[in-house]
C-alpha cells in the first residue's frame, strides 16, 4: 500500500513530505467540517497530496488503523473546535499524536477555530467536561479522563494558529506557508532515537547560536558516536530552517568525498539546496566556487555537515571562498572533537542522558510506555545503570528486550556484568550475538557492504543468496539494528557498523582472507593479487577495478566456494548462491589474452544482468 503524504480525517489531520508514507486522524464534526475542506484544498494546489478518509464508522475508541496511521505520519494537524472535547475519538487521537510528539519528533501544528487556547490549559468552558455527550462513557473511565485533559492542557501550551476575527482565507495561507516551509526543511533522515530530553538541549543549542546576530558564525558538535549529535542537530534544523533563505542538511561528508571527491560532494550539496537534483558540473573547482558565490550572495543560509571526519581542510577552504549572507549558521557535527579545533568559534558538547530520562528512553522501547512495567522494574534499572546515559544503547538493548521474559531478561543482563562497565562495543555484542542465522547475515552484509543502500535493491541483491531478506529486515529494524528513511534506504549507525565490522575481523585478526567479508580495498585487492582466495569469503568489495588485474587473477575466485556477494566500485552488489557466482567469474576473468579484455567485461555484465533479471 502506498501511503499519501497528507492524510485527512476531521478535525484533525496528518501531513508529511512529498517523497514519505504518512497517514492520519478523528471524524467528522459539522463545525470543522468546512475549514478543514478548504485547509485540504489549499494543501493540494501547494502539491502536498491529501488523503480524506470519511468512511470509517465514528466510535467510542481509537482503533488500530487509525493508530497506525497516527504513528507513520511526520506531522499533523490538530483542529480545535469548541465540540473538540465532547468527542472521545478526537481526546483519543489527540493524545496519540501528542506521544508521537514525543516519542518520535512528530511535527504537531494546532489551529484553534472559535477556541481560546487559555480554555484548553485551564479546562474551562467548553473544555470543563470532555468525553462526557458519547453514550455509554461513565465515569469508570477516571483514568483516561485524566489522560485526556493532560493532552488538552499540552496542546493549549503549543504555539498555533488561531482564527479569531481573521479571514479563513488568510488563515489557510499563513498555515499552509508555514507547514510548506517547515516540510521542506525537514529533509533530514529521520531520527533513531526517540526524542527523550532533547528540549533542553535543542534550546540550549539554539541559545548558542544567536540567530539574531547577523555575523557568518561556524559552529561544532561535539559528543562520543551513539549519544545522538545527529537527532539533536536535525531537531533544531527542523525548528530554524524556515528562518533562512536556504537550508541543506548533508550527510556522510566523509564517504561523499572520499569516494567521489570535494567536486562531487558540492554538486551534491547544491542538489540538496536548489531543490533541482544533483547539478552536473566540470571537473573546474572555481567554476564550482563562483556558481556557489552567486547562489549565496546576499542570502542567509544554514548548512549542517555531518560526518566531517579527516575533512578539516577542503571544508576551510569551502566555507571561505564562498560569500556567505549576514546571519549565515554552518554547523559542524565530527567523530571526534580535535578536528573541530581551529575551525569553529563555538563547540557544543551533547549531554549525557541523566537516570530518569534513560530509563524513560529505555521503557519506550522495551514496552512501548513510557515507564517500566511493575515487574520489570529493577532490572530495567539494571540495564539503564550499565548504559552510562548513551541513547543508542539503551534503544537497542531496550528493544532487543521488548517482549522477552523476565527470565530471558535475567539471562542477558548475567551476561551484561561479564562486561567492563562502559565497554560499548561489547554491550551491543549480547544484542548482535542474540540474532537468529539469517538476520545476523544481513545485519553483517549491511555493516560491511550495504549500509545506505536502497531497500529494494538489497532485496534484490540478498534474494539471489538464499537468505531470507524482507522478513531479516523487518527484525532489524524492530530492533532498532537499522531504519529506513524518507527515501527508502536502509541506514545502520556508525557505531553498530563498527561493531559489525569489528565482529568480522575477529573471525581472523591476521589473515583477511580467511573472513566472511572484506570491505577495504586494500585487503580485497591483496586477495585477488596473491591469489589467496578462501572457502571463508563470502562476500567480497574493490573500490577501484582495473578489469586486467581481474583478469590475470582470475583463479582467485575459484578458491572462494561460499562466495554469494561481489561488489565492484558504484555498482550495485552482483550475487549469486554460493558456489555458483564465484565459479560465473572465474570463467569470466579465466581468459588473459589483453585483446579480449572488453569482451570478457562485456561477459560480466550480462552475467550481472542475467542474475538480476531472475529476481524481476
Amino acid at each position: 500500500m502506498q501511503w499519501p503524504n497528507l492524510a485527512v480525517r476531521w478535525p484533525n489531520l496528518a501531513v508529511g513530505r512529498r517523497d514519505q508514507r504518512f497517514a492520519a486522524d478523528c471524524y467528522k464534526q459539522d463545525d470543522t467540517r468546512n475549514f478543514v475542506s478548504h485547509l485540504h484544498d489549499a494543501l493540494e494546489r501547494n502539491k502536498i497530496r491529501a488523503f480524506v478518509d470519511s468512511s470509517l464508522e465514528r466510535g467510542l475508541e481509537i482503533t488500530p488503523a487509525i493508530n497506525e496511521v497516527i504513528e507513520r505520519s511526520r506531522s499533523a494537524i490538530v483542529a480545535i473546535s469548541q465540540t473538540f472535547a465532547s468527542s472521545p475519538w478526537c481526546l483519543d487521537e489527540l493524545d496519540k499524536i501528542l506521544e508521537c510528539k514525543e516519542k518520535k519528533g512528530q511535527l504537531v501544528f494546532i489551529i484553534f477555530v472559535d477556541v481560546d487556547p487559555k480554555e484548553l490549559r485551564e479546562q474551562s468552558g467548553s473544555f470543563k467536561q470532555i468525553g462526557q455527550s458519547e453514550k455509554g462513557f461513565g465515569q469508570e473511565n477516571a483514568d483516561k479522563v485524566r489522560k485526556w485533559r493532560d493532552a488538552l492542557q499540552k496542546a493549549g501550551n503549543l504555539t498555533g494558529w488561531s482564527l479569531g476575527k481573521r479571514l479563513e482565507v488568510e488563515l489557510i495561507q499563513s498555515v499552509v506557508e508555514k507547514i510548506s516551509r517547515k516540510l521542506r526543511c525537514s529533509q533530514t533522515n529521520p531520527p533513531a532515537f526517540h526524542l527523550v530530553g532533547l528540549d533542553s538541549q535543542v534550546q540550549a543549542l539554539y541559545s548558542l547560536l544567536q540567530l539574531e546576530v547577523e555575523e557568518v558564525q561556524i559552529m561544532g558538535i561535539s559528543g562520543t558516536s551513539g549519544i545522538g549529535k545527529s537527532t539533536l542537530v536535525r531537531a533544531l534544523f527542523d525548528r530554524i530552517a524556515d528562518q533562512f533563505d536556504r537550508s541543506c542538511i548533508l550527510t556522510n561528508v566523509k564517504d561523499i568525498s572520499s569516494q567521489e571527491g570535494l567536486v562531487k560532494m558540492q554538486e551534491t550539496l547544491f542538489g540538496d539546496i536548489l531543490s533541482n537534483g544533483v547539478l552536473e558540473f566540470g571537473a573546474d573547482t572555481h567554476e564550482i566556487i563562483n556558481f556557489m558565490r552567486s547562489k549565496f550572495q546576499n542570502k542567509r543560509v544554514l548548512l549542517v555537515f555531518d560526518d566531517i571526519e579527516g575533512l578539516l581542510e577542503p571544508l576551510s577552504h569551502l566555507i571561505e571562498a564562498i560569500n556567505f549572507g549576514s546571519g549565515s549558521r554552518i554547523v559542524l557535527i565530527p567523530r571526534h572533537e580535535e578536528t573541530l579545533i581551529g575551525l569553529c568559534g563555538k563547540i557544543y558538547k551533547v549531554k549525557l542522558l541523566n537516570d530518569d530520562q534513560a530509563l524513560e528512553l529505555f521503557s519506550w522501547n522495551a514496552f512501548q510506555k513510557r515507564y517500566p512495567k511493575n515487574d520489570y522494574k529493577m532490572l530495567s534499572n539494571c540495564f539503564t545503570s550499565f548504559s552510562k546515559g548513551l541513547p543508542l544503547v539503551l534503544i537497542v538493548m531496550g528493544s532487543f528486550l521488548n517482549g522477552k521474559s523476565i527470565k530471558e531478561w535475567q539471562g542477558a543482563f548475567d551476561q551484561l556484568k561479564e562486561i567492563p562497565h562502559g565497554n560499548v562495543h561489547e554491550t551491543l555484542r549480547i544484542v548482535i550475538d542474540g540474532l537468529e542465522a539469517n538476520e545476523r547475515t544481513i545485519f553483517l552484509d549491511i555493516a560491511c557492504f550495504l549500509n545506505r543502500y536502497d531497500k529494494e535493491e538489497i532485496i534484490k541483491s540478498l534474494d539471489h543468496c538464499d537468505i531470507h531478506v524482507d522478513s531479516g529486515i523487518e527484525i532489524l529494524v524492530q530492533k532498532s539494528l537499522i531504519y529506513i528513511d524518507e527515501n527508502n534506504k536502509i541506514w545502520m549507525h556508525d557505531l553498530l557498523q563498527e561493531m559489525g565490522r569489528r565482529i568480522v575481523i575477529q573471525e581472523c585478526p591476521e589473515n583477511p582472507s580467511k573472513r566472511s567479508r572484506i570491505w577495504r580495498h586494500e585487503d580485497a585487492l591483496q586477495v585477488l593479487m596473491q591469489n589467496s582466495g578462501t572457502n571463508a569469503i563470502e562476500g567480497i568489495k574493490l573500490d577501484k577495478v582495473d578489469v586486467k588485474d581481474l583478469i590475470l587473477n582470475a583463479d582467485s575466485f575459484k578458491k572462494m566456494k561460499k562466495l554469494r556477494l561481489f561488489i565492484m566500485a558504484d555498482h550495485f552488489p552482483y550475487c549469486g548462491p554460493a558456489g555458483h557466482l564465484s565459479e560465473e567469474l572465474r570463467r569470466c576473468f579465466a581468459r588473459s589474452n589483453d585483446i579480449i579484455m572488453v569482451a570478457c567485461w562485456q561477459a560480466l555484465l550480462k552475467l550481472i544482468a542475467r542474475f538480476w533479471s531472475r529476481r524481476a
